[in-house]
């Protein structure tokens, strides 16, 4: 059984951000050639996600009219009292949202619905690079 890991960079946009990583996660396992197994898709930062969902507009706007309900982006926050950083309602959000999924792999392929794609969001109120790995095990 081969173990593989690797990290990737993204960057979404400030404030409300929701990236389509689906390409990202099968161009990995495609070139690992990985037949049979699991890929660990893992959002290194406690400011957003990672979910299995349809990216479609109207979607895309539930989601971000539902976590606005949940953290207001302009709300008062306690960790603003920091003065380091204005990032309480990503912090909020993301305790909501799961930061890693776990993917079967068969017959080299993701095992994904026809209307699921992997997908990062984040609510950071500057753009930042950030981070995911990715660990395919298998055969």
């Amino acid at each position: 059984m081969k173990i593989i890991t690797t990290t990737i960079e993204v960057t979404p946009g400030p404030g409300f951000a929701l990236q389509n990583i689906t390409h990202l996660v099968t161009n990995f396992v495609e070139s690992n050639h990985i037949h049979e197994g699991q890929v660990t898709v893992f959002f290194k930062h406690t400011t957003g996600s990672i979910f299995i969902g349809e990216h479609e507009s109207g979607i895309i706007a539930d989601i971000e009219k539902a976590l606005e309900a949940i953290a207001p982006s302009n709300g008062t926050y306690l960790h603003h009292r920091r003065e380091l950083d204005f990032n309480g309602s990503a912090h909020v959000r993301a305790a909501f949202m799961p930061t890693s999924v776990v993917i079967p792999i068969h017959e080299g392929s993701l095992v994904i619905g026809t209307h699921q794609e992997i997908m990062v969001t984040t609510g950071q109120p500057e753009e930042l690079a950030r981070y995911i790995v990715l660990q395919v095990m298998g055969e």
